[in-house]
């Protein structure tokens, strides 16, 4: 092909192939697939100012709650989003729980892990009233009273995983009394229709005068309850810690989510933002890209791997 021709025909194929849309291009939706109010929807609001005030990304973020069926509604919607950066979602491992169980046809394999952010680590609560002294004595009602043991919980949430696994490394199982989350937990225990529950923490100030804490279900001691051993500590390889992560639709590009992820990230260091982490009870634990993704199959995996015990406890 002569020189001129050869212009020519690169000229054509470039006229050919449509030039590649600057992300992002228009408003972002962030999913809340919970209503307000909950630690979710607080936490993606001040990551929507955040990124908005410190001019993070050039559009706007729209925080969009959809709540219903614990979480599955949102997640739906994200998951049938065009896979091109502008609808993304903020979920705790509800969605993994969900999965695990088969309440529901899709997995994390079907998402983009965009960033982790958050981690609040739970604890094992008792009235302040309750016979049980330490995590000993509870597990010891559970050899002897088996069911007739209750433990506050929404059946089939991300808490009820944990849970099981400490039935499993104790082999032994009790009564999951189906409350929903930790506000109502307390209620449960508060008013006697429960003999514990695991809360989150800022549950240590706010039922202060009315719980006790046994053990913190977290890889270390909180520092406001240095005493209070954790689970590991007591022998039991188990957690129960509540991760907050955004997601994407399947096949959105990478370099789209490593926009999101920058944004997200910077926004999440923001002194407003810590604030907010920080006040919630919660640490920044932000994992992003292989080292994300690595974490996520070994923790849905986990899931799997207990899912049996928790349909067997999930009767009431």
């Amino acid at each position: 092909m002569t020189k001129p021709l050869a212009t020519a025909a690169l000229v054509l194929a470039a006229a050919a192939t449509p030039a590649l849309a600057e992300f992002p291009e228009k408003p972002i939706q962030l999913i809340v697939p919970f209503s307000a109010g909950g630690g979710t929807d607080s936490l993606a609001r001040i990551v929507q100012a955040s990124i908005e005030k410190n001019d993070l990304l050039p559009v706007p973020v729209a925080v969009v709650n959809a709540a219903g069926a614990a979480g599955t509604v949102g997640s739906r919607a994200a998951l049938s989003a065009e896979p091109d950066g502008h609808t993304i979602l903020q979920i705790h491992q509800e969605m993994f729980s969900v999965s695990a169980i088969g309440r529901v046809e899709y997995s994390p394999d079907d998402f983009e892990p965009v960033i982790q952010a958050t981690r609040a680590c739970m604890f094992v609560a008792v009235p302040e009233e309750s016979e049980f002294e330490s995590m000993d004595d509870l597990l010891e009602a559970a050899e002897e009273r088996g069911r007739g043991l209750k433990q506050a919980d929404a059946i089939g949430s991300a808490t009820h995983f944990p849970s099981a696994q400490l039935m499993q490394s104790t082999d032994t199982r009790w009564t999951i009394v189906p409350t929903g989350g930790t506000s109502k937990r307390f209620a449960s225990l508060k008013g006697g229709f429960s003999d514990f529950a695991l809360l989150s923490p800022p549950w240590v100030e706010r039922g202060a005068e009315d719980l006790r804490a046994l053990a913190v279900a977290g890889p270390e001691r909180y520092e406001s309850l240095p005493d209070v051993p954790t689970l590991k500590e007591l022998g039991h390889d188990v957690e129960a810690c509540l991760v907050r992560r955004y997601w994407a639709p399947k096949d959105t590009p990478e370099t789209v989510i490593d926009v999101l992820a920058d944004a997200i990230e910077a926004a999440l260091k923001s002194d407003e933002a810590q604030a907010h982490i920080s006040a919630s009870g919660e640490e920044l634990a932000i994992l992003r890209g292989e080292e994300l993704r690595d974490a996520v199959t070994e923790e849905y995996q986990s899931f799997l791997d207990i899912a049996d015990v928790v349909r067997e406890t999930s009767g009431g």
